[in-house]
């Protein structure tokens, strides 16, 4: 199984990589662009370089860091995509990172739209227009395989995320396949906030009992084997 972690740095950046640290975890985090330029989530806000670091301690950890554009824009605005990529990236090659995988706000959507038919008209859905303009720029998005709206929970519902990502990882491993989690560390400043207690509190014991359980772990995007 692999862990990523979307919209940081934020509160909670710096426990997840101590959690992650004590149990010799890695995972990729798609940081937001203006969560590490403009630091809204420190206090008191604006305070870049402690953002900086925490990217830094990322890199410095073995961790994959992402794009995950720079300001977290909807998917109505895919024209927008292409500079809000470049935008982040420009953040993350001042801290050393290059050619940062990407993952879309959102997530893969499919729009709906209508379309003729023989007959009339009907609803049918359609490619999230922000896939074609990624491939434009020479860039593939990073999905997951479940996202658990960790951002929606309270303080004390940790143990019942940990529950439900385990639950995850066996179902996926019934089905012979692995698991990609899509957890988040940080916040876009909406009405949500920026701190991600449940997670932070979730993580530990996932990980003790993934070990118990003899799962192993990579990250995402997967590692290409050198040929030989």
């Amino acid at each position: 199984m692999a862990l990523t972690f979307d919209d940081g740095p934020g509160p909670m950046t710096e426990r997840i990589l101590d959690i992650l640290a004590a149990h010799g975890a890695r995972a990729t985090f798609f940081v937001l662009g203006r969560n590490v330029a403009e630091a809204p989530w420190t206090q008191p806000p604006g305070d870049a370089a402690r953002a900086r670091a925490l990217v830094e301690r990322m890199v410095r950890g073995g961790h994959v860091v992402g794009n995950h554009t720079f300001s977290h824009a909807k998917p109505d605005r895919w024209l927008e995509l292409g500079d809000d990529v470049g935008r982040c990236d420009a953040v993350l090659a001042e801290l050393g990172v290059a050619a940062a995988p990407v993952r879309l706000p959102y997530g893969i959507r499919l729009p709906e739209r209508t379309v003729r038919t023989e007959i009339g008209t009907t609803r049918a859905a359609a490619l999230d227009p922000r896939v074609a303009v990624l491939a434009s720029l020479g860039r593939t998005h990073v999905h997951w395989t479940s996202d658990f709206d960790d951002w929606t929970l309270a303080p004390g519902d940790g143990p019942a995320l940990a529950a439900r990502m385990l639950q995850h990882v066996e179902e996926m491993a019934s089905l012979g396949l692995d698991a990609v989690l899509d957890l988040h560390d940080g916040g876009t400043g909406s009405g949500f906030g920026y701190t991600r207690m449940a997670t932070a509190d979730a993580l530990d014991p996932f990980l003790a009992e993934i070990v118990r359980r003899g799962y192993g772990m990579f990250v995402v995007p997967r590692e290409e084997a050198k040929p030989t």
